[in-house]
């Protein structure tokens, strides 16, 4: 369990858009196929950045309520490189390819077994993927209490409520789950399912996020436990 700091550790730096102090963040935090908005969610909390702070260092140029779309085209790569520092094929992965607009869904999609456990995969974005590959729940898009959809963009409304609905803040989840929870929960056969399944897309083609050289370095965001 990762506990909130006592004070905020960071010094955002307005006039250079840069981490003043550096940053806290931990690979092992992350799953195979974590999303981009799912690993923000990990960073803010961890560094008790505010989100208007953490999209203005993600994309200076866009108004920060509205925000910007996770998609390759929209995020430059090496910003979120030097912002986050996680493997630029650990950041590839999270993006989805703007070229396949319409292949994917723009509103926020999610396995609710996988929120539980404070996971969303990139996979759960794609237009034919139907299913959790860990869990083989359907995919939901409406907040179960209010019915209402989160649009799958990096802004203020989503970066303030992780893994929760924009409208209603209620939790996607079955159960109540901790914001500041990074422990990656989910068994280990949960782990290997959604490996098998990205390297399966990313290997046919680059159909899960684009034309991404399928190897296991690119998948496996962090070592699978042993037990």
């Amino acid at each position: 369990m990762l506990k909130p700091p006592r004070f905020p550790i960071l010094t955002f730096d307005e006039r250079q858009l840069s981490l003043a102090f550096g940053s806290v963040f931990n690979l092992k935090w992350l799953m195979p196929g974590e999303s981009l908005l799912s690993i923000l969610w990990k960073f803010a909390s961890a560094n008790s950045l505010p989100s208007h702070v953490l999209v203005q260092l993600l994309s200076p140029e866009v108004d920060a309520s509205e925000g910007v779309a996770p998609v390759r085209d929209d995020i430059d790569l090496m910003r979120l490189y030097r912002i986050l520092r996680l493997p630029q094929h650990v950041l590839r992965v999270s993006l989805l390819d703007a070229a396949r607009y319409g292949r994917y869904h723009a509103t926020f999609r999610y396995c609710r077994q996988c929120v539980a456990h404070g996971y969303h995969s990139v996979l759960h974005q794609l237009e034919d993927e139907d299913r959790c590959a860990a869990h083989h729940q359907l995919l939901e898009t409406r907040c179960p209490h209010c019915r209402g959809e989160t649009p799958y963009l990096v802004n203020t409304s989503a970066i303030e409520a992780p893994f929760r609905c924009v409208w209603c803040r209620s939790h996607f989840s079955y159960g109540r789950l901790s914001l500041l929870s990074t422990t990656p929960a989910m068994r280990r056969q949960d782990r290997i399912a959604l490996t098998r399944r990205l390297r399966l897309r990313l290997g046919n083609g680059g159909n899960a996020t684009g034309p991404v050289r399928a190897t296991s370095a690119v998948v496996d965001t962090c070592a699978t436990p042993s037990s």
